[in-house]
């Protein structure tokens, strides 16, 4: 089985992006994923309040294989803990993404650490873009982290190609603190990653449809981490994130 934890789904104009469900659905039954965790390019607390309907319309088509998470701008203030609540609650969303690339704000600023424990309030986790842009470092998250020990926190790219070293350490200082492998171009930073820190830190990501799910998937196979390791990155990890029962690790897509 294969759990892609980094995907997305959106129909933005704007951004010139339109990725509805069908398509999602069609690159994961080409490259053998079962189920993505998906969120929206936009934020749902912002750009336009009908994204969270978009999303939970979207994932609900497909609800054997689609997990939605809510994005969020925390430049939405009180707003954004509100968009929040409404999603868990009113649609059910799994999960929080946020992107300070798309908002410029501190990654550890007042409203982030809000969001951080909010989303601990409701046992769901905070995917969070980690990689080399300003406003997106493994170390700038650090302080949200240490301020919401009980969230738990997913670093996505695994901090990038040039970070790498500081995703680990937060991971190392922080026990709720995990990384996901989408985008990481090099294996040897995968291998190493589930050796210091276990294989349960490590989940597998794709970023769909903007990166390449085949690729991703061999990338983690050819990190040669056993059995055992292979299938908690694959998907073990990011079904007990999720509290996912166990017997819907038994739906079959083809694989």
């Amino acid at each position: 089985m294969i759990f892609d934890s980094h995907a997305h789904m959106d129909d933005s104009g704007s951004r010139q992006r339109y990725d509805p469900p069908e398509k999602i659905i069609a690159i994961m039954d080409a490259a053998g994923i079962d189920m993505a965790v998906v969120s929206s390019y936009r934020n749902a607390s912002g750009d336009d309040p009908r994204i969270l309907e978009y999303v939970a319309e979207g994932a609900a088509g497909y609800p054997d294989r689609l997990i939605p998470y809510v994005r969020l701008s925390p430049w939405s203030g009180r707003y954004a803990l509100e968009t929040l609540d409404r999603a868990v609650k009113e649609f059910r969303f799994r999960g929080v993404k946020l992107n300070p690339a798309g908002y410029d704000l501190h990654p550890s600023g007042d409203i982030t650490v809000e969001i951080f424990r909010k989303a601990a309030e409701y046992d769901v986790p905070v995917l969070v873009h980690c990689a080399d842009e300003a406003m997106c470092l493994p170390l700038q998250y650090e302080a949200a982290v240490e301020q919401s020990p009980e969230t738990r926190v997913i670093l996505a790219h695994m901090g990038g190609a040039f970070h790498f070293q500081d995703a680990l350490r937060v991971c190392q200082r922080h026990r709720n603190v995990y990384m996901d492998t989408s985008a990481m171009p090099f294996v040897e930073h995968v291998r190493r990653a589930v050796r210091e820190l276990g294989p349960g830190r490590v989940l597998f990501g794709t970023g769909i449809p903007m990166g390449n799910a085949l690729l991703e998937i061999e990338k983690v196979r050819h990190a040669n981490l056993g059995k055992q390791a292979e299938e908690r990155v694959f998907f073990r990890n990011i079904m007990g994130i999720l509290r996912i029962k166990r017997e819907e690790e038994a739906v079959d897509h083809g694989n």
